[in-house]
């Protein structure tokens, strides 16, 4: 890997995360500029999320420009995200009608009350441009980064932009058998694309696959399961129209985590531990909640009911109290940092308080 010299060890420890294990401690993953290039790192930072959308030669040029001047530090790895927009695989379908701006992708609603016009569509341009992007990657890159899996997530999620959320949610509380056959539809375009990404980026990726917003690397097809319309339903609800597509997302990945989207989804929790090929969770404090140490029951109900836990932090001070009071086996912290003597003084941290 060319903008990473360590990649090896990391392996070793990722590897181990997935099993609830730890080699020397936990997995840390620690991005920040290198020093005497903190402008240039921030500027390229500062870009729209979605800069040169659908543009591989624009975005592998951004991309290795941000590789050059960034320090990997722990777990962290170069890589790049094929992102299309949030739930990219609604626009799989016969009749989709994306909109974007630099920012975000969303929907025009096209689905009517009996989704009888929900057709896969494989040779629509956001299937056939996902699998054009994913290759493009693979012969620029020769391994000298990895290619992220698509962000096509969440077979609800996807629903709501074809649909309509309002409408959705609707269709939910009369249990419309209509949309339970729908979303069968909508994991079948899921399992295509993830399965076609998966034999083009393997063998870049070192035998694995990646989600790269999430700095994760697995060392077998490892994609990212959501649900984040189930903040809005209820329990019961989430039984009948989310959980078995979790399941079935679980037993056709080898190394699947599930991106727990906010606190909001607690009331979800047991019925994601009892789902026994779910290998890890990934938790995130959205906006306006507090911050992960604040949920520490919880996160330890998670390592308890036998899943690896992955935590996005975004306030620093986080990774102390996160590190003293959850297990080492199994946890994955991921940040940046503002400088590398931050991202340093954080790596001795995590050598410092790795425990069982």
């Amino acid at each position: 890997m060319r903008y990473k010299d360590d990649w090896e060890k990391s392996r070793a420890r990722l590897c181990a995360f997935w099993e609830q294990e730890i080699i020397d401690r936990c997995c840390i993953s620690v991005i920040s500029p290198k020093r005497g290039r903190e402008e240039e790192y921030w500027r390229l930072k500062g870009l729209p999320r979605l800069y040169g959308w659908g543009d591989g030669e624009r975005i592998v040029q951004k991309s290795r420009s941000q590789f050059e001047v960034s320090r990997f530090g722990g777990e962290s790895f170069p890589g790049i995200w094929l992102n299309l927009g949030p739930s990219g695989h609604a626009g799989y379908f016969k009749g989709a009608e994306p909109q974007r701006d630099e920012q975000t992708v969303w929907y025009n609603p096209t689905l009517d009350d009996e989704y009888t016009n929900l057709i896969l569509d494989k040779e629509s341009e956001l299937y056939q441009l996902t699998l054009e992007l994913a290759n493009y990657y693979v012969a620029d890159s020769g391994g000298d980064y990895f290619i992220s899996m698509p962000d096509t997530s969440g077979n609800i999620d996807a629903m709501a932009h074809l649909r309509g959320s309002g409408n959705l949610l609707i269709d939910l509380a009369l249990e419309s058998e209509e949309l339970e056959k729908a979303l069968i539809e909508i994991e079948r375009g899921w399992e295509a694309i993830i399965g076609e990404v998966y034999e083009i980026v393997r063998e870049n990726n070192d035998g694995g696959s990646v989600i790269y917003w999430l700095k994760s690397w697995a060392p077998g097809l490892h994609s990212q399961l959501q649900a984040d319309l189930s903040v809005m339903i209820s329990n019961d609800h989430f039984k009948k129209f989310i959980l078995p597509e979790l399941v079935a997302q679980s037993n056709f990945l080898e190394f699947p985590i599930y991106h727990f989207d906010g606190a909001e989804q607690e009331r979800h929790l047991d019925d994601l531990l009892a789902i026994e090929n779910l290998k890890a969770i990934q938790w995130m404090s959205v906006s306006g909640q507090k911050p992960p140490s604040a949920y520490l029951d919880v996160l330890k109900r998670i390592q308890a009911g036998g899943k690896s836990l992955l935590i996005s932090i975004y306030d620093n001070r986080e990774v102390e109290p996160l590190l003293t009071n959850l297990s080492s086996k199994g946890l994955y912290l991921v940040l940046e940092t503002e400088n590398e003597d931050e991202l340093e003084a954080v790596l001795k941290m995590a050598n410092r308080l790795t425990h069982d």
